[in-house]
């Protein structure tokens, strides 16, 4: 015999997983252009310290990627959160 829960659609279910999934690919993208959110302006990341000196670590700051990849990277995650924060509702708890 079939429980409540098994036979009721949960509200929301499009939802949630429009949530996790758009949700997780900001993350993702924002993860990944974080390598091109710090560094020194007109230089790469990697490059030779001989260019540069090897005290350049001063110079190391926020470039203009990191105004799009780290809010996409928290804004993805809280929505990630936000999808999870009650799925153990579907489990009937632990």
């Amino acid at each position: 015999m079939a429980s409540e829960h098994e036979t009721t659609p949960e509200r929301g279910h499009g939802l949630h997983l429009a949530l996790l999934l758009i949700g997780g690919l900001m993350a993702g993208t924002g993860l990944l252009n974080l390598y091109y959110s710090f560094g020194w302006v007109g230089g790469d990341f990697n490059s030779d310290f001989s260019q540069i000196g090897f005290s350049a670590l001063d110079n190391i700051g926020l470039l203009p990627t990191s105004t799009w990849s780290i809010p996409l990277l928290v804004v993805g995650a809280l929505m990630m959160i936000l999808a999870n924060a009650t799925a153990w509702k579907e489990t009937d708890g632990y």
